[in-house]
């Protein structure tokens, strides 16, 4: 920009402006570059700093004209020099020109306020320096290194060539716009010259040229305007009229008109031929005009003749269908009326046949009738108070119906096995109360529900205590129960739930057939159960095929219906739960035999289990009231059974019995069945019970109860030890003072057990058939199982291990004893696992087997025990050989021949008891035992494996492994293994 257009910018030229920022006035030989140079130039020669204010001594004699002398701040300093010396009233455009907001933003005097660093400016221009001293803040930013930014790396570099073809396609661009240019400037000037030929609109555009005055054209000319008048007429003025120039003004005004006259003719001549155009087209128009005119007058005629045709005539025509309706309006409701008018008999006729639903919708639409259509007929204004007396009405005769139905059919004679009476009763019932929205009708199914059980209880109460001799004044059906012998009361009990389940079955029918009718009635189409009459359902839900009730109403009626079935349930057992409870008052059932209390709990759990299908909820007050007598019985129970285990393991002498049949028989049955239950009587033979399993056979015989596989008797309920001394002295017989039985087998593998674990198995079956029996009472039943089976391993590793049988009269604790008390521990850890499952299937398996577990870690310890127990009777036994040997003939020597007497003599003993791998592993530890033995007596005896006394040891131990292999034990333990590391190093 030039230094003209800068003061044309600015404003008034000053004295200095001449020069501007380019030039020192009073520096001649400084020229500036940038504004910036002249700046800093007036800082350093042309100011001055006094304290802290700066003077500018910009001016003539050093006095600058426009600032005061007393001096101003720094920021007050570089505006003043930027408006009134540097000339810096530019945008930020100007070139090479710093801007005063440019100029603002040099950094202010630092102090407290003034801490912050423009970060934003350094980051966006990195190649300035930072103000962060006193030289930049002096001397400006370019008193600091300019720091040259390297290449992006990530960035590419753009240089002139890349953008060269866009350059060409710019040039080429602006040639073609030039040529279009210059082409549409040749078409405007055609355009301009062809409209120069045309006429103007208004003569005055082409007068002036003639040398006519400008005022004869103007639109504003009006003679009668005094100015006007004297302008055109000159030598007339307000005085007087000059005669001399008259006649001149005179011949200008006909020159003028002459002009004005020869420019109209030109005119004229010009367009004579558009303006004779213009008069044919005119004529054409005429006669088009005088066309349309005829034909709109006789349209207008034919419209006329149309609306008197087509238009009046066929209204009146349309006027008779509306008349016509009207007619059959009227005749529709005398019609109407005259249907409303037999309603009365037609609802009687309804009711006879129980068609509630269908007289209900009849009054429902009667009534809509008599608000709606006929509300304006005063004759039947009293109709719809007498529709609303048949309504309730016909309510009470539902409720009594439903009422006398329920009865009925639950107070039949219990031999009928019909499911329901007449269902279409009973539909029709059901659909008469959905549609009276009376739902109380579940309360009245209820009562007569109870109703009908406490009258089957009462009546086989009654029936029962009629056949003996008792007094029957008593209030209470329970009193009146007690004074029937306890048979006779358990038959009475299951008397009570049979017919219980008889009635609860058809209470059941009852809810089913009213959930499908409510169903049917709410809308929903439900497939219909067995023995409901489709057709029924069908025929007697809402005529218009609309719902009843809504969704909502038919959830909580079925809801209801549920509600009541699972009540009822509940209630036959509360019935029941009450005969029990008056039967336990003062001891009553205390008395009860063990089979006699397992018949009690069978009734009462298969009584749970009906109500149970029949309702899918299992009542709890029944069961709930035998667990007291559960609780009773299983301590009365377990004291049997524990007295009959302490009679046994007093009695026991560890020695082999023969296993009884039975006992065979029971171990066969579980094995293949895999449950701990007693085989039925017919596997036993005759003279064998079935224990706990022939309970409900023995029930009809209170007076006495032999429990034959036990061999203990039991009579009415008490234990009797003497009873069972001669069973225990026939099981503990000694096969011709040996001591050797026949053992049993499970699942192949014989066990040669003694008489004590045969009765232990016994208990264990008998305990897992009363829990079988009596659910209730399973987790007590196994705690009291789990504690015998504890206490005789305990008793058995006293009484062996502890040596404590010698105090009960045992002479001396031999191996046999200790072999056949560990076969019976692993008789008893075969049935360990059938006791987890049986348990687990009645508890659940992290109740059971927790105290499984520690029960079979507790026998396999005891049987380790029992098996380190016999190899250290043998290792004391080959100690006491092994003292007294010298390593010299003969061979083989009295030890060794001693020690071969034992090993014998333990052969014999346990080959009868112990199977093959149990005895080889046992003769294997045996042996083990005598390496090191008589490794430390060849250490004693300060033998080599080299020398005359090796070789006899060495006859020694291969009499001995021929020994074994003599008696069949020859894969223990080889000679070669044997003597590896036997000999003591040197």
């Amino acid at each position: 920009m030039s230094e003209v257009g800068l003061s044309s910018c600015i404003g008034p030229v000053t004295p200095a402006s001449t020069h501007g920022w380019r030039q020192c006035l009073y520096c001649q030989a400084r020229s500036f570059k940038s504004p910036t140079d002249f700046i800093k130039h007036l800082r350093e020669q042309h100011c001055s700093k006094e304290g802290g204010s700066f003077v500018c001594r910009y001016g003539y004699n050093g006095v600058c004209s426009s600032l005061p002398l007393e001096g101003v701040s720094d920021q007050d300093y570089e505006d003043h020099v930027l408006k009134h010396h540097a000339f810096t009233m530019f945008s930020k455009a100007g070139s090479g020109v710093v801007s005063k907001t440019q100029g603002n933003e040099r950094e202010k005097k630092w102090g407290v306020f003034s801490s912050t660093q423009n970060i934003p400016s350094v980051l966006n221009d990195p190649r300035k320096g930072m103000k962060r001293d006193f030289f930049t803040k002096t001397w400006g930013e370019t008193f600091v290194e300019v720091r040259d930014i390297p290449p992006h790396v990530a960035l590419p570099q753009v240089t002139t060539k890349h953008v060269e073809s866009y350059v060409r396609r710019l040039r080429k661009r602006q040639r073609l716009l030039a040529r279009l240019a210059t082409v549409q400037a040749g078409k405007d000037q055609e355009a301009a010259e062809e409209s120069s030929l045309e006429p103007s609109p208004r003569v005055s555009e082409q007068l002036p040229q003639e040398g006519v005055p400008a005022i004869f054209l103007s639109s504003s000319f009006n003679l009668e305007d005094p100015e006007t008048f004297y302008s055109v007429f000159s030598h007339v003025s307000a005085t007087s009229i000059s005669s001399k120039n008259s006649k001149v003004i005179q011949e200008k005004l006909f020159t003028h008109l002459e002009t004005v006259e020869v420019d109209m003719s030109r005119q004229i001549a010009r367009k004579s031929s558009a303006f004779f155009d213009t008069m044919t087209y005119l004529n054409a128009q005429m006669e088009q005009l005088k066309l349309n005119h005829a034909a709109v007058s006789n349209l207008r005629r034919g419209i006329s003749t149309l609306r008197k045709e087509s238009v009046l005539e066929p209204i009146k025509i349309l006027a008779l269908p509306r008349r016509r309706e009207n007619i059959n309006t009227t005749r529709k409701k005398l019609e109407v009326m005259s249907t409303v008018r037999e309603v009365q008999a037609t609802i009687q006729v309804m009711l006879a046949r129980q068609e509630f639903t269908a007289a209900l919708d009849l009054i429902s639409t009667t009534q809509d009738l008599l608000h709606t259509e006929l509300s304006t007929i005063r004759s039947l204004k009293h109709l719809s108070s007498e529709l609303s007396e048949h309504e309730k009405l016909i309510d009470k005769m539902v409720s009594a119906d439903f009422t006398k139905y329920i009865t009925e059919d639950l107070n039949r004679p219990l031999d009928d096995m019909h499911p329901l009476l007449e269902e279409d009763h009973l539909i029709a019932v059901v659909f008469g109360v959905l549609r009276l929205q009376k739902f109380d009708f579940l309360d009245n199914l209820k009562e007569e529900i109870y109703a009908a059980i406490n009258a089957t209880v009462k009546q086989v109460v009654v029936e029962a205590v009629s056949k003996v001799e008792a007094d029957q004044d008593t209030v209470s059906v329970g009193d009146q129960a007690r004074v029937l012998a306890i048979t006779t009361w358990l038959t009475l009990l299951s008397t009570i739930t049979a017919r219980l389940n008889i009635i609860m079955a058809r209470v059941k029918g009852i809810t089913e057939v009213m959930e499908q009718t409510v169903q049917a009635g709410a809308g929903k189409t439900q497939p219909v159960m067995e023995g409901i009459q489709a057709a029924s359902l069908v025929t007697m839900s809402n005529s218009d095929g609309g719902a009843m009730v809504d969704e909502a109403t038919c959830v909580r009626v079925l809801a209801g219906l549920r509600k009541v079935l699972c009540d009822s349930c509940d209630y036959a057992h509360d019935r029941c739960a009450k005969l029990l409870h008056a039967r336990s008052r003062d001891h009553g059932l205390d008395k009860m035999t063990a089979n006699e209390f397992l018949r009690l709990s069978r009734v009462i759990e298969e009584f749970v289990a009906d109500t149970e299908r029949v309702c899918g909820w299992k009542s709890i007050s029944f069961r709930m009231g035998l667990q007291g007598q559960a609780s009773r019985f299983v301590s009365r129970f377990h004291e049997e059974r524990d007295a009959r285990y302490k009679l046994n393991m007093k009695n026991e002498r560890w020695r082999a019995v023969p296993a009884p049949a039975d006992l065979q028989n029971l171990l066969d049955h579980i094995s293949a069945t895999g449950t701990l239950v007693s085989p039925p009587a017919a596997l036993l033979g005759d003279g064998v019970g079935g224990g706990l399993v022939s309970a409900s056979t023995n029930a009809s015989k209170p007076s006495s109860n032999t429990n034959s596989i036990t061999g203990v008797s039991v009579t009415n309920g008490s234990f009797d030890p003497s009873a069972s001394t001669s069973s225990i002295s026939s099981l503990i017989a000694d096969v011709n003072g040996s001591g050797s039985g026949g053992g049993v087998v499970v699942e192949g593998e014989e066990y040669v057990v003694v008489g004590v674990c045969v009765v232990v198995v016994r208990l264990i079956v008998e305990y897992s058939e009363c829990a079988s029996t009596l659910r209730l009472a399973a987790q007590q039943l196994l705690t009291r199982l789990v504690d015998l089976l504890k206490r005789f391993n305990a008793d058995s590793c006293r009484l062996l291990i502890e040596a404590g049988a010698v105090s009960l009269g045992l002479k001396t604790i031999t191996t046999r004893n200790l072999a056949l008390a560990w076969r019976s521990l692993q008789l008893l850890l075969t049935l360990m696992p059938r006791v987890s499952t049986h348990f687990s299937d009645l508890l659940g398996p992290e109740i059971v087997e927790k105290h499984i577990d520690l029960l079979i870690n507790d026998y396999r310890e005891h049987c380790g025990a029992i098996e380190n127990k016999i190899v250290g009777v043998m290792s004391d036994t080959l100690e006491r050989q092994l003292s007294t040997w010298e390593a010299r003939s003969p061979v083989p020597s009295p030890s060794f021949n001693g020690i071969l007497k034992a090993v014998t003599k333990l052969h014999e003993t346990v080959s009868v008891i112990l199977p093959p791998p149990q005895k080889y592993q046992l003769f294997e530890k045996i042996t083990a035992s005598l390496r090191e033995k008589l490794r430390f007596h060849l250490v004693r005896l300060n033998v080599s494996s080299v020398g005359p006394q090796s070789w006899v040891v060495t006859s020694e131990l291969t009499f001995y492994f021929n020994h074994l292999e003599g008696l069949g034990l020859n894969g223990v333990v080889s000679q070669e293994e044997f003597t590896i590391g036997l000999w003591p190093s040197r």
